[in-house]
């Protein structure tokens, strides 16, 4: 059973999360509750709860911290945030800390069980990689040879190296660029050579990447190459002899994932739908979370597919579409400077005439002298 902690300074939402939701049947312990984020602290390091739902306003420490918290001692607790605040800067914040989800107040009980439900799914994922991680024990790649079993792990250099290349590649697979992709896992395995250590420490850093890539395809609302399984598994991998076979098959599946990411981007309506909702709610705040909202998909992966189709990211666009509004409205208008920021989405002034400066190489009043 699962351990649960509730942090809200809202007595009310608190009460009604714990009796409204019959946590027993969701095979859920709900360990104790906190008013503030330093009390939710407090908690964590007593009692060790699986999963925390804080909320994001609180004193003394905000949700937000409890989670940066969490983050830099590498707790594994998994976190869902609750916000009345409808800012992409909280939800951004949030992501950067590994928030497992971002619920927006009021929410619905169905979706708090639903998080609840995902990072089960997600903890319970954890421990079996975890398990895993544990049972490699034995040799099998027979192209490492004797390399010294007492050698070190790799150098901070190294590691940082390998965390760089990991990143850069899921990027090129996210973008849907083979040519990028395949030459960038050609380079992660050259360097695997390069710098041989232990077969456990070489094989611990290929189980990272591969369950990074299995993430990018959840986050792509993909469905996961039964090959990619095998990349995973234990007995799987211990039929593979040289290192040239494990990169024969990596590359052939992620080869598979990035051509389902460019189909499914080519095919996907849900750029277009964001672009429509764009063009006619530029005027109002909008970010990520909401415009996802708005067509029924993830926010992780609505970026992605955005970036892949337009060639710019989501908020670029954004701001490029409202600058050219600005323009017209300064050629058409005799609105004033202030009056068109605000028609156009921007809520300040001297941010309007800084973006709008920097988009331009002018200010609006010299547009406006120049071009109306």
């Amino acid at each position: 059973m699962l351990k649960l902690l509730i942090a809200d300074d809202e007595t009310d939402t608190s009460n009604a999360i714990r009796r409204t939701i019959p946590w027993i049947d969701y095979d859920i312990l709900l360990c104790s509750e906190a008013t503030n984020g330093k009390e939710a602290i407090e908690i964590i390091e007593a009692e060790h709860p699986d999963i925390a739902l804080l909320d994001v306003r609180m004193p003394l420490l905000d949700g937000l911290g409890v989670v940066k918290y969490i983050h830099d001692k590498q707790l594994n607790v998994r976190t869902i945030i609750l916000s009345g605040y409808d800012e992409f800067s909280y939800a951004q914040t949030a992501l950067k800390y590994g928030v497992s989800d971002y619920l927006l107040k009021p929410c619905r009980m169905e979706d708090i069980i639903s998080s609840i439900n995902n990072c089960k799914k997600m903890l319970l994922q954890d421990l079996e990689h975890q398990n895993l991680l544990r049972g490699i024990g034995q040799p099998f790649f027979d192209d490492l040879v004797d390399l010294a079993q007492d050698s070190p792990a790799f150098t901070d250099a190294q590691y940082m190296q390998f965390e760089t290349q990991k990143k850069r590649l899921l990027e090129f697979i996210g973008a849907g660029d083979s040519r990028k992709s395949q030459e960038l896992l050609q380079n992660i395995f050259q360097s695997i050579e390069a710098y041989p250590r232990t077969k456990n420490i070489i094989i611990n850093h290929f189980l990272s990447l591969m369950l990074d890539v299995m993430k990018l395809c959840k986050d792509c609302s993909l469905s996961i190459p039964s090959e990619l399984y095998a990349l995973i598994d234990y007995k799987q991998m211990a039929c593979f002899t040289t290192l040239k076979d494990l990169e024969k098959i990596t590359d052939a599946v992620i080869s598979q994932i990035v051509d389902s990411i460019r189909i499914k981007s080519e095919k996907s309506v849900s750029v277009r739908a964001a672009v429509d909702y764009i063009h006619q709610h530029y005027s109002e705040t909008i970010d990520l979370n909401v415009l996802a909202g708005h067509i029924h998909i993830t926010p992780a992966y609505l970026s992605l597919i955005f970036k892949v189709q337009t060639g710019v990211n989501f908020l670029d666009y954004l701001t490029q579409y409202r600058i050219e509004q600005a323009c017209r409205l300064l050629k058409e208008t005799g609105l004033k400077n202030y009056e068109i920021a605000y028609e156009t989405g921007f809520r300040d002034e001297k941010y309007f005439s800084t973006v709008f400066k920097k988009a331009t190489g002018m200010t609006p009043s010299k547009y406006r002298k120049i071009y109306s």
